[in-house]
């Protein structure tokens, strides 16, 4: 490899071959010419030098490209945008799937065992292959809106999934956890939508209901012959590890693997979606007070897999750095999950990069995340990307 000190990058040159800005990411194709922003950025971040196999081929022809010299950042983002649109259309198909099947046994009882273990199948497979994406949940998911135990059970899903996996759980036993996953919240149904559904808060009959809704649900499928792991994930998806929880008040040495599993996935799920009576709280203040909580409500190993996953700014968070700028989460770090990869999406004024660089946080203030943008401050950073 040879390596090219930052100071010697000047705007228009281009390489024969691939410029790294570490082992893992490539900062330039071949032949793309170097912009000034990028050359700024290099040195803003505090990056030195850079490595590429091949030499410099000299300064680009201005008479030939365009005015506006893009970035190597512009494969990346492709890569992104393609591997998004891939967890759209898998969540999509998966959403669809759930409510069929969630319909199917509320009108007539049936749930076909053998089309669950296939979707579920199918969903391991694309969690292995593509997590970085399908965890990314504001961005893939379409509002929650009448539908939230659908979105609720999908979400859930994607998580349970993703944490046995990480776990290492054998493959016919995180089938099994997907099922149960999937149809955790199959009690609703047996519970007028008007309840669970409601915009203010609840009075003490209605939440008795809704607590029922785990023994409504095991009772509903306990006689078709499910396996035992699949009910109590069902049954035992609200119990707490201090015996605070529903329905059963079980300690941690009584919970099940797969209730223990469930009700990570699930309280972190529903902390960050939207309700008709509240707004969603952001994934990184959800999963940090879940953290907090973890010796008296949840199972450490657990929380350990989730965290894994999602680092202290879960995929998808929009947070800035200690240089002002914007950007958001889309890589994690197995090393340290405080410092996550970021795609800078804003510069410190608050305006639109074009290049949208990444990279990758760190303890220096000017690359470490610093605060979470909130709700409204998302959603002015989304018009302004689609402007």
């Amino acid at each position: 490899m040879n390596k090219i000190e930052t100071v010697n990058l000047k705007q228009g040159m281009y390489f024969e071959a691939p410029v790294y800005l570490d082992k893992d990411f490539v900062l330039l194709s071949p032949e793309t010419p170097v912009s000034e922003t990028l050359v700024k950025n290099l040195q803003l971040w505090g990056f030195k030098a850079v490595e590429t196999p091949g030499s410099p081929q000299g300064r680009e022809n201005p008479s030939q490209n365009p005015a506006s010299v893009k970035a190597a950042t512009l494969d990346q983002n492709v890569k992104e945008q393609e591997g998004l649109n891939r967890a759209r259309k898998f969540f999509a198909e998966l959403y669809t799937f759930t409510r069929k099947i969630m319909d199917r046994f509320r009108d007539d009882n049936i749930l076909n065992l053998n089309a669950l273990t296939e979707e579920v199948k199918k969903a391991i497979a694309m969690i292995r292959e593509d997590d970085k994406y399908v965890l990314r949940f504001q961005e893939i998911a379409p509002a929650e809106k009448s539908e939230y135990v659908i979105n609720h059970s999908v979400k859930s899903t994607i998580l349970a999934l993703a944490i046995g996996d990480r776990l290492k759980m054998p493959n016919h036993k995180l089938i099994e956890l997907g099922i149960a996953s999937l149809i955790h919240e199959v009690g609703m149904l047996r519970i007028p939508k008007k309840v669970y559904e409601k915009e203010g808060a609840l009075d003490e009959q209605e939440k008795k209901l809704i607590n029922a809704h785990t023994i409504l649900g095991f009772r509903s499928v306990k006689d078709l012959s499910l396996p035992r792991d699949i009910l109590l994930g069902i049954l035992e998806h609200h119990e707490r590890t201090d015996g605070s929880g529903y329905p059963q008040g079980l300690d941690s040495s009584r919970i099940s693997q797969f209730g223990k599993i469930i009700a990570v996935a699930c309280s972190y799920e529903a902390q960050i979606s939207n309700r008709p009576f509240r707004s969603g709280r952001d994934a990184h203040t959800s999963l940090t007070g879940m953290l907090k909580e973890m010796r008296s409500h949840y199972d450490e190993d657990v929380m350990r897999a989730l965290l894994s996953l999602l680092s202290i700014y879960p995929l998808g968070s929009y947070v800035t750095l200690g240089n002002g700028y914007v950007g958001i989460v889309t890589e994690t770090n197995d090393k340290d999950p405080r410092y996550p990869t970021v795609k800078l999406l804003l510069d410190k004024g608050r305006k639109l990069l074009q290049d949208q660089p990444v990279v990758k946080t760190g303890e220096e203030s000017d690359i470490k995340i610093v605060s979470v943008l909130n709700n409204k401050e998302i959603e002015e950073i989304k018009e302004l990307l689609q402007s």
